[in-house]
């Protein structure tokens, strides 16, 4: 009986890191278009892109198992699903020209903008017995080893300009790389944090406390916020972007998404969001662009700071509660598994 306790604890704390996740992906995505033209979304922008795709890509190395089967008829199956919907959006609402941006075909098989992530995990699947191999076999050491190899995949991969869009593949795969290697520990520590208080304060308070003084530090900056290659990681090294920098990323990735994981512990509150981050990370920015293409984001630019970010959250807000509705999130799980579920039933 003691295993399936643990694996229902750990299940619950991904649910919650998640919709913590989705939360700050769904504004983000919101807020950037204002980003520039004021200090406080700019500095909320970037605040978030410090950590919140790393706790995302460590959330899918925690629950990641190998299977052929499921890469194949749900993994690879969900992103062409998605790229046929981004690919139909494109053409009927946004009007693209696919000519002029390498035929329809490429369009259809390389990711369009939030889709990289889909497709990333289809890379980083294929690695997932090596990973295993060195966390089970070998343990603590093995897992050290294993990070080591996958940091240094990642700062290597910076010398190179990568096609087909493969730059965030390597440029992110130490933070799904942890969640698979230091799955043990981070199990342990969210237990720890359900039943000591002083686990889930001290992490608390140091993540407010370093992460305050940094924003108060971009909000006295004078000038434009941007440098958006240290803050999106997705160009090769070179014009103000170093390897330090992508390595000062993956450090405050990481420590930032354990730091979380122990201050969240036993709390709910973004649980439920985080069963439903399928079909809202999917949907999302397709909604966002349509907006955005309507004009509805123009008319808030002349109001103050405070009439943005009111119209951010409106608009973020109502975006989340039309996709994890249920109708939305069982036709979505209902493709996702629509080939997976019956050949894994017959086997």
């Amino acid at each position: 009986m003691a295993e399936p306790q643990a694996t229902s604890i750990r299940r619950d704390y991904i649910d919650i890191l998640k919709g913590l996740g989705i939360l700050l992906v769904v504004f983000g995505h919101f807020m950037e278009q204002y980003r520039l033209g004021s200090h406080l979304i700019g500095a909320t922008f970037i605040t978030i892109y410090w950590f919140h795709m790393a706790l995302f890509c460590m959330c899918s190395g925690l629950v990641a198992h190998f299977s052929l089967r499921k890469l194949i008829t749900q993994q690879l199956w969900l992103y062409l699903l998605g790229q046929a919907i981004m690919l139909a959006f494109r053409a009927f609402v946004l009007q693209e020209d696919f000519a002029a941006s390498g035929g329809i075909l490429m369009a259809f098989l390389l990711p369009w903008r939030h889709m990289w992530y889909l497709y990333a995990l289809l890379f980083w699947h294929l690695t997932l017995p090596v990973l295993t191999f060195l966390r089970d076999k070998l343990r603590l050491p093995g897992a050290c080893i294993g990070l080591a190899l996958a940091v240094a995949l990642s700062l290597w991969a910076g010398t190179i300009d990568w096609p087909f869009t493969l730059v965030r593949v390597f440029a992110f795969y130490p933070f799904y790389a942890f969640g698979v290697l230091f799955r043990p520990q981070i199990d342990a520590l969210d237990r720890a944090a359900a039943r000591f208080w002083a686990v889930r304060v001290v992490p608390g308070l140091l993540l407010l406390v370093c992460y305050g003084i940094r924003f108060w530090q971009m909000m006295q900056f004078e000038g434009q916020l941007g440098e958006s290659a240290k803050i999106f990681n997705d160009v090769p090294y070179g014009e103000g972007y170093a390897m330090q920098d992508r390595a000062i990323f993956l450090l405050v990735g990481i420590v930032t998404s354990v730091g979380l994981v122990a201050a969240l512990g036993g709390c709910h509150v973004f649980a439920s969001l985080g069963k439903r981050t399928l079909p809202i990370y999917l949907l999302h920015f397709p909604l966002l662009t349509f907006l955005i293409e309507l004009g509805f984001y123009e008319p808030a630019r002349e109001h103050p700071v405070l009439v943005i970010v009111a119209w951010v959250v409106l608009e973020a807000t109502g975006c989340l509660c039309i996709l994890c509705s249920g109708p939305v999130n069982r036709v979505f799980n209902w493709l996702a598994n629509l080939w997976y579920k019956p050949l894994k039933k017959r086997s």
